[in-house]
C-alpha cells in the first residue's frame, strides 16, 4: 500500500471498474466436490501431528543450569578482580601518600629539626666528664687546616697510660698514628715528619732535611695552621729545629721563628668550609685574625672568597657590644629559630660562639625565640665552646 491518500470517490471508481466474478458450476456440482473433500463425514479427517522434539527444549535447560552454575563464580571472580586492582589501587595510593609524607617529613626534619637531634658541632663543657680532648688540625684541599675533636673515652685513656695524666704531646704520639684521616674523606697528614716534643710550654718540632712542608706557600701554610689547631689549646708556642737543635731553615721564608699558638695572631672569626666530599665544618677564614672580637663577629656578615661561605642567615642584622669577658649580640629583628634551616641556623650560633671563645669570651643573645633550643638556653650566657667540629670517637679509632 503505497502511502498516497485516497477519497472515496476514488475508491468507488475503482470498485465499479473491477471485472464481475462468476461461478458457472451448478448446486449438484458444488455439492458433490464438497462432499468428495469430507466436509460432511462424522468425525473430521485428522491432521498428521508434528512429533514434539524435546532436543532444543533440554539444551536451553542445560544452559540456564550452567550459566546458573558458572554465573555466581564470574560474579565471584570479577568481584575478586575487581577487590584487587582495587586493593592494588589503595596500596600505591596509600605507598604514594606514604612517600609524599616521609619527603615531607625529611624536609620538615631540613627546615624544622627534630627535638630529638643534636645538630650542635662543637664540644661543649659538659661534655668532658669521663672524656679527654683530642685535637688535631687536618689538611684540606684549599691549603689550610681543619681543627677536628675528639672525646677520647678515659677508660681508654687509662688503658693506654694508666693512671699518669697524658700531656699534649703524650696524645699525640699515642693517637695521630691512630687516626683514620681517611674515613672522614681527608688524605693521611698526621703524624708529622720529624720528632715532636715538648719542652715547658713549648712544643718542640724536629724537623728532618728532606721534610716536605715548604714545598710551596699553601703546604708551609697548611702545615703551620695545623700545629695551631693540634697543640693551640695547651701550650703557648711551636720551635721548629733543624737535626743540630739549631732554628729550622725553610727554603720559602728562611730561618723558621717560633709559632705563637695563642694571642692576637690566633682570634678568628669562624666561617663554613665544605669538603669536596660534601662534608661542612666551621673554620677560621684564612687565618685572618682580629684585635678586637666586635669586628671579628661583625666582618662575619661577609664573604670575602670564594672557598669559605658566611654562616650568617640572608637578611639578619645583629649589634655587637662587650661588657668584660661577655659578648651580647642583639638581633635587629625577633630570630624565630624554629622557623629557619635547622643546620644553618645552628652554624650561625655556633660561628658566632666559636669565634668569641677565640677571644676567651662567652657569648649573650638577644631577641631570640624560643628561649630554650638544641640545648641551648637563650636566657642566659652560652656556655663557651672547648673545640670545634667534634668526630666521634669510634668513627676514626677502630
Amino acid at each position: 500500500m503505497t502511502h498516497d491518500q485516497w477519497d472515496d470517490d476514488k475508491i468507488e471508481n475503482l470498485l465499479s471498474n473491477a471485472p464481475k466474478i462468476h461461478d458457472q458450476r451448478s448446486k449438484d456440482e458444488i455439492f458433490q466436490r464438497l462432499k468428495e473433500d469430507g466436509l460432511f463425514d462424522e468425525e473430521p479427517l485428522k491432521k498428521n501431528r508434528k512429533r514434539f522434539n524435546w532436543v532444543p527444549v533440554a539444551i536451553s535447560i542445560a544452559a540456564v543450569c550452567l550459566i546458573a552454575i558458572i554465573l555466581p563464580s564470574m560474579m565471584s571472580q570479577q568481584t575478586s578482580q575487581e577487590t584487587s586492582v582495587m586493593d592494588r589501587s589503595d596500596e600505591s595510593k596509600e605507598a604514594t601518600e606514604k612517600f609524599v609524607t616521609e619527603s615531607s617529613s625529611d624536609q620538615e626534619m631540613n627546615i624544622l629539626g627534630s627535638e630529638g637531634a643534636d645538630l650542635r658541632t662543637a664540644v661543649y663543657p659538659d661534655q668532658i666528664e669521663g672524656n679527654t680532648i683530642f685535637k688535631l688540625g687536618l689538611a684540606s684541599v684549599a691549603a689550610d687546616s681543619i681543627p677536628v675533636t675528639v672525646l677520647i673515652p678515659n677508660e681508654r685513656i687509662q688503658a693506654d697510660f694508666g693512671d699518669v695524666q697524658p700531656t699534649g704531646v703524650e696524645l699525640y704520639h699515642k693517637y695521630a698514628a691512630l687516626f683514620n684521616e681517611e674515613a672522614i674523606g681527608f688524605e693521611n697528614y698526621h703524624p708529622y715528619i720529624g720528632e715532636i716534643s715538648e719542652q715547658d710550654n713549648q712544643v718542640l718540632h724536629t724537623l728532618p732535611n728532606d721534610q716536605q712542608y715548604d714545598l710551596g706557600t699553601g703546604s708551609l701554610t697548611t702545615y703551620t695552621a695545623s700545629l695551631i689547631d693540634t697543640f693551640g689549646d695547651r701550650y703557648d708556642e711551636v720551635v721548629q729545629l733543624d737535626e743540630n737543635g739549631s732554628p729550622f731553615i725553610f727554603s720559602e721564608v728562611g730561618e723558621a721563628t717560633p709559632i705563637q699558638l695563642n694571642g692576637e695572631s690566633t682570634q678568628y672569626n669562624y666561617f663554613q668550609y665544605t669538603q669536596p666530599d660534601g662534608q661542612s665544618y666551621l673554620v677560621p677564614n684564612f687565618r685572618a685574625y682580629y684585635t678586637t672580637v666586635e669586628e671579628a663577629i661583625l666582618a662575619m656578615k661577609e664573604n670575602t672568597n670564594d672557598i669559605y661561605q658566611s654562616v650568617i642567615l640572608p637578611n639578619v642584622n645583629y649589634e655587637v657590644t662587650v661588657e668584660k669577658d661577655v659578648v651580647t649580640v642583639t638581633f635587629k629583628e625577633q630570630i624565630d629559630l624554629m622557623t629557619l634551616d635547622q643546620q644553618q641556623a645552628m652554624k650561625m650560633i655556633e660561628g658566632i660562639l666559636l669565634t668569641a671563645a677565640s677571644f676567651n669570651m662567652g657569648v649573650q643573645f638577644k631577641n631570640v625565640t624560643p628561649t630554650e633550643w638544641q640545648g641551648f638556653d637563650f636566657a642566659t650566657t652560652l656556655p663557651i665552646p672547648v673545640g670545634a667540629n667534634e668526630i666521634p670517637y669510634s668513627t676514626v679509632f677502630q
